[in-house]
């Protein structure tokens, strides 16, 4: 099962190698503990981005937190400086204790966003997801805020 998820994620990102990398993404995350990640956003049509993700997760001292996450957003733009998508996406969610237990779990998100453009090269954008996480117990909502910075 585990091959066969990495295999869908290398094949989802193979197919949009092509596209227009639009922005390098830098955000924070708010759920039961805070977390940290970088991502991009790339164009593969006029309304769909493609917006895969990294984030570190401070869960404590004994428990590392590791995502990978592949979201698609359909944008519709609301005037001309701010776009709502709704947001749907899946990942793989790793977590490791100090006692040498580990866990990969494959992940899906659904959720919406807002983006608001500052200028040309800088936008922000907040983002609420349900994640459903497979075997790990953790499912539910969080908040996302970060800075989108054009290439």
């Amino acid at each position: 099962m585990k091959k066969l998820i990495a295999s869908a994620l290398l094949a989802v990102s193979a197919a949009t190698a092509s596209a227009q990398i639009q922005t390098i993404d830098f955000k924070s995350s708010v759920r039961d503990y805070f977390g940290l990640g970088v991502g991009i956003t790339a164009d593969l049509t006029d309304n769909i981005e493609f917006s895969p993700s990294a984030s570190y997760y401070f869960v404590g001292s004994s428990i590392t937190n590791l995502q990978a996450e592949a979201d698609f957003h359909y944008k519709f733009d609301v005037g001309d400086e701010f776009t709502v998508y709704p947001l749907l996406g899946a990942g793989l969610n790793y977590d490791n204790t100090t006692d040498s237990h580990s866990d990969l779990n494959f992940l899906m998100n659904l959720g919406c966003g807002l983006k608001k453009d500052f200028s040309s090269s800088l936008a922000g954008f907040v983002e609420c997801k349900y994640q459903w996480i497979g075997g790990h117990g953790h499912d539910g909502a969080y908040l996302t805020a970060g800075v989108k910075l054009a290439l």
